[in-house]
């Protein structure tokens, strides 16, 4: 096997492992936690404040990985990285009935997914010579996504036929972790040598507009708001709607992925046409409504109004990740600077989500999320005017 078709493996299936374990912890896990467990809402949210902390590494680590050119063992970052991936997942997996030790090693989890993430990029940069092999090996890893997502759904539809059953429960999580297992092996594969050209050329520093970046921070931190309703929302849907739809909407779940990735190359089309921050106002616009509206839905709208936010979900996407780019002027630091804000809204919303289940309607917390995406149209209107002779 090729060094090319090697790395080509490895860049697909670390994006393939971290979507199996983001779906097993925001859609899965929640529904464990508050309909089999019982666990103390109040308990797993302070529990998960903490755990969440260890998201700001991932800035950090992308900083500090973009300085240090020289001297980057990254195939043993990869190899300890990887074995503390899979070990941690194992821990926490086998351990959700003791909050402490599932907050401590899904911290420790997410850490190592930060510097795998890291790694991986930085590989995919250097090894990508040309625009043609950079989009082939981001086709690959978004691919990886997409089905890493849609894998533990297929588990979950074809395993459970008692929701409640302990035992079924447990081959589910087993079945992660063997999925999880060939992570030990990427370490070998992963092909690290630099294949980008020698740049000589001197680059001039263009003025950043501080303004501009403080302006989508704030954009940042109020769409990640959301996430408020990160936990609730999967156990709410099975108390509402009952087992036999609960199995159904992860089905659909599928669906919801594939149109959120069509919602992303849609925003990549119709972005370079049109007014990129008008289309995120607008766009956030839709989907703040429609999630106030969806909590009073009967099941077939809930589902219809979901897909509708995903196309627009994938649009808003896009053009965030574009703009942070655009104004960080291709700067690693103010790049992350921006998107500390998104992780600090997880850490403060995650958590905040879970502890307000347990006082209040889970409907008002999808409102509030939706209230979040409404507010977010207002720094985005001031980044309209602001830049409005630039564009």
């Amino acid at each position: 096997m090729t060094l090319n078709k090697r790395n080509k493996i490895v860049y697909f299936y670390i994006y393939f492992i971290t979507q199996i374990i983001f779906i097993y912890i925001n859609v899965f896990l929640p529904v464990y936690f508050f309909n089999i467990l019982n666990i103390n809402r109040e308990e797993l949210a302070f529990v998960q404040f903490f755990s969440y902390l260890a998201l700001f590494a991932k800035p950090l680590i992308a900083i500090y990985f973009d300085k240090k050119e020289v001297g980057l063992n990254k195939r043993l970052i990869m190899f300890s990285s990887t074995f503390i991936l899979l070990f941690s997942f194992i821990i926490f997996i086998l351990n959700l009935q003791l909050l402490i030790i599932f907050g401590i090693f899904f911290g420790v989890n997410m850490v190592c997914i930060s510097i795998v993430d890291v790694v991986i990029d930085k590989i995919i940069i250097e090894q990508s010579p040309d625009d043609k092999t950079k989009d082939r090996n981001i086709a690959l890893t978004q691919l990886g996504a997409i089905l890493g997502a849609i894998y533990p759904n297929i588990i979950f539809y074809i395993l459970f036929t008692d929701l409640y059953s302990m035992t079924t429960w447990r081959l589910f999580f087993m079945i992660g972790i063997f999925s999880l297992s060939p992570v030990l092996f990427m370490g070998f594969l992963v092909n690290v040598k630099n294949n980008m050209p020698v740049n000589e050329e001197i680059i001039t520093e263009d003025a950043v507009d501080f303004s501009s970046i403080i302006l989508l921070c704030v954009i940042l931190f109020l769409f990640h708001g959301e996430r408020i309703y990160e936990y609730p929302l999967e156990p709410w849907v099975l108390n509402k709607f009952g087992e036999q739809y609960f199995s159904l909407l992860v089905l659909l779940l599928i669906v919801l992925i594939i149109i959120n990735a069509l919602g992303v190359i849609l925003g990549s089309i119709i972005s370079n046409k049109l007014n990129r921050k008008l289309l995120l106002m607008i766009s956030s616009a839709i989907y703040g409504m429609l999630l106030i509206i969806v909590p009073f839905t009967n099941f077939i709208w809930f589902f219809v109004f979901f897909a509708i936010m995903q196309i627009f979900s994938g649009i808003i996407v896009v053009n965030l990740g574009t703009l942070m780019i655009k104004y960080s002027k291709n700067k690693v630091t103010y790049f992350q600077f921006m998107a500390l804000f998104g992780i600090m809204a997880l850490v403060i919303f995650i958590p905040l989500g879970t502890y307000l289940s347990s006082i209040i309607a889970t409907e008002i917390i999808i409102i509030i999320a939706g209230v979040f995406k409404l507010i977010s149209i207002i720094p985005i209107y001031f980044l309209i005017i602001k830049n409005e002779k630039t564009d």
